[in-house]
């Protein structure tokens, strides 16, 4: 069984390497979250956030050297836009692997500022496989860390990557696995694969620009900042 296992990831390897680009759509999950779900303050935006996110989508396009990760265009409603602040989704992630360059362009309450941020994930390669669809995928980890006011905080980010699809990239700017990223969970927030559009032609992708350059730790002091009324 696992040579043939082998040998069909050899094969769907030769297929899908023929194609240099593409366009992957993925959904989102809302899962539950102790800290939201006990808040009196936050608990009731959380479970509209976990409605409205069900109407959410994003797209990932894709080339051998760049990635972008955007949201999709949709109908806003009051739990739609409770969603899109809990999971920031108006966020746009770049990735440039060939230049090592990664970019957040961020619109939010603050302002838009394009953001020069390292993006560096330590991967553990797992001996873990499922079937996403028809793709075989196999389980990588990571950390995130977070850190804020109240500290420094670490969730764990569990990525399902398809070998068979040679694209080293996934949502949110996560990159760096041998194969495409078809689910990834950060937190309490899950994507997931819906469609997978692959093209034979190098379709150029554009870097974020709109918005005041900063860089991370930058971007990092204006947050903290106490709000002014």
């Amino acid at each position: 069984m696992k040579k043939i296992s082998i040998f069909f990831i050899l094969i769907c390897f030769h297929l899908f390497s023929q194609n240099k680009s593409g366009k992957i759509t993925y959904n989102v999950n809302l899962g539950f979250d102790e800290g939201f779900s006990n808040s009196e303050t936050l608990k009731d935006f959380y479970e509209k956030a976990r409605l409205g996110v069900k109407n959410i989508t994003f797209s990932l396009l894709i080339n051998s050297e760049n990635s972008l990760f955007t949201m999709n265009d949709m109908i806003s409603n009051e739990d739609i836009n409770f969603a899109k602040a809990f999971i920031e989704a108006s966020t746009i992630y770049y990735t440039n692997i060939k230049t090592n360059n990664n970019i957040k362009q961020i619109n939010n309450h603050l302002g838009k500022y394009v953001i020069n941020y390292s993006a560096k994930t330590e991967w553990i390669l797992e001996n873990e496989s499922k079937m996403i669809g028809t793709y075989l995928c196999y389980k990588a980890t990571s950390e995130l860390r977070v850190k804020n006011r109240k500290g420094e905080f670490k969730y764990p980010i569990i990525a399902w990557y398809c070998p068979s699809i040679p694209f080293n990239f996934g949502p949110k700017g996560y990159y760096g696995l041998p194969g495409l990223i078809l689910e990834l969970q950060e937190r309490n927030t899950t994507y997931g694969v819906i469609k997978i559009d692959l093209k034979k032609e190098n379709t150029p992708i554009g870097i974020p620009n709109e918005g005041k350059v900063v860089k991370q730790e930058e971007f990092n002091e204006i947050v903290s900042k106490p709000p002014t009324f």
